[in-house]
């Protein structure tokens, strides 16, 4: 089970560096994941909704470089898996594992502590406009939606664990 900490250390590094990355190189991505105060604040601030074709292909980069860093890693953790000799059920296991911690740490870290504890939403607004913002923390992004997130993510466990086993 070691394995499976690890391969969710690596979802971690992954999302971690596509939010940073993401936030810093094309601030307007902030636009479609952040509360409706915190998207006027990026307004007030001068930051446009709108994407230049510069930014579109830097985020279409990082989005293929993360995406594809996902999927080698959910594909060797199965590979893995499987030649290991786990069980559908450890296998389902392990992918649970994984999800969990990339969509814990994303609530817990990302979502709440980032936003509310550091002032890194307002470095992101002074990076981008060189104007030291009034506000430098906001709410947290939750839809309520994170425990469906988290059902559908067993689901997904489930599946891929069952294609590894047939496909190995």
């Amino acid at each position: 089970m070691l394995l499976s900490f690890v391969y969710g250390l690596i979802g971690i590094v992954l999302l971690t560096a596509f939010c940073l990355i993401g936030a810093f190189s094309v601030p307007q991505i902030a636009y479609w994941m952040m509360t409706p105060y915190a998207k006027r604040l990026l307004e007030k601030a001068g930051i446009p909704k709108k994407l230049d074709t510069k930014s579109w292909v830097k985020i279409i980069i990082l989005t293929i470089l993360v995406g594809t860093g996902f999927v080698l890693t959910i594909i060797t953790a199965g590979i893995q898996g499987v030649r290991a000799g786990m069980s559908f059920f450890e296998l389902s296991l392990r992918f649970v594992i994984f999800f969990w911690m990339v969509s814990l740490f994303d609530a817990i870290v990302l979502d709440w502590w980032m936003f509310t504890k550091t002032n890194i939403f307002g470095v992101l607004i002074k990076k981008k406009t060189g104007e030291t913002p009034e506000v430098w923390r906001v709410d947290p992004q939750w839809d309520g939606k994170e425990m469906l997130k988290l059902i559908i993510e067993i689901v997904v466990s489930v599946i891929l664990a069952f294609v590894f086993i047939k496909i190995v």
